[in-house]
């Protein structure tokens, strides 16, 4: 019984320092975030109007009981859902734009309200940095969640915060971990 207790006082007490190590390296982690920062200009941009889908979809939709009785009135402007948006961007380092960096991209899927799921990757000096985010089609200032990268970034993760910046720009600071 003695011998019992004694293993499981141990095994607690190996437990007990696996999770303070555990905490104490979740804090290093945390504290070591760091911040990298550059600039971008969209270089090209590709609309993919997906009306013809729209109506298909008319009269008899497939996803419900609807039946369009009459043609719409309404003007209504898109983008609507389901219309995609490929963007890409020269990456400089500085807010001068003067030495390109690296590239980017963002395949972007509109969904209801003029709200956007866009797809990032930006290659950089050293590697790769991914991410996903949905946000407003009229936001000028938005987040991604960096969820990969490779090369120097590889097992990074993080935040990437897109703000508008002088000469047409956005500054794009990443936050990552």
């Amino acid at each position: 019984m003695r011998r019992g207790l004694l293993g499981c006082l141990v095994a607690a007490t190996g437990v007990a320092a696996l999770l303070v190590a555990g905490g104490a390296s979740g804090a290093r982690t945390a504290a070591s975030a760091h911040q990298v920062v550059f600039y971008s200009v969209a270089t090209s941009e590709q609309y993919v109007n997906n009306k013809d889908d729209r109506e298909r979809g008319q009269g008899a939709n497939p996803f419900g009981n609807f039946h369009d009785a009459t043609a719409s009135t309404k003007q209504a402007k898109g983008p609507f859902p389901g219309d995609e948006e490929v963007f890409q961007f020269a990456v400089y380092a500085k807010p001068s734009l003067g030495r390109r960096v690296g590239d980017g991209r963002f395949v972007c899927l509109y969904n209801f309200n003029q709200n956007v799921l866009c797809d990032a990757s930006y290659d950089l000096p050293g590697g790769t940095l991914v991410g996903t985010g949905a946000f407003s089609f009229n936001a000028s200032d938005f987040n991604i969640d960096v969820t990969g990268g490779s090369g120097k970034y590889s097992n990074l993760r993080g935040n990437l915060e897109v703000a508008s910046a002088a000469h047409h720009a956005q500054r794009l600071s990443f936050t990552l971990r």
